[in-house]
């Protein structure tokens, strides 16, 4: 963890643990008192969208080796704005095509960070 002028790579994760601990005892410090009829944890079929999401997270980890950087990101893009946001066709593809190029230009240009091409080897 290092020391406190000199903190090493364990001081951030620490800290942020201790902070999420005060705050989740503060939660539970206001909620005590139960409520007074059950709510159900995933009413009426709530459950469906974050599982979906997780598949779609689950399908761009394996997929973005093999077609690179650019072709996931904007397929991904697509998919959750149009399943799970359910936007209109135009917004859904000038949002993924802005936000591809904009997450290239950060990462590739201005942070130097190798991205993977799969295919579209240049």
């Amino acid at each position: 963890m290092g020391r406190f002028k000199h903190p090493g790579p364990g001081f951030l994760p620490f800290g942020l643990a201790i902070v999420l601990i005060l705050l989740s005892l503060l939660l539970i410090s206001i909620n005590r008192k139960k409520p007074k009829s059950p709510v159900p944890f995933w009413p009426h079929r709530t459950w469906f969208r974050p599982l979906l999401g997780v598949v779609i997270l689950v399908f761009y980890a394996l997929v973005i080796g093999k077609l690179g950087f650019l072709i996931t990101t904007f397929i991904f893009l697509l998919i959750w704005m149009g399943v799970i946001e359910r936007l209109r066709w135009r917004t859904l593809i000038s949002i993924s095509i802005g936000t591809t190029v904009a997450l290239y230009l950060i990462f590739r240009l201005f942070l130097e960070v190798p991205l993977p091409l799969g295919f579209l080897k240049w």
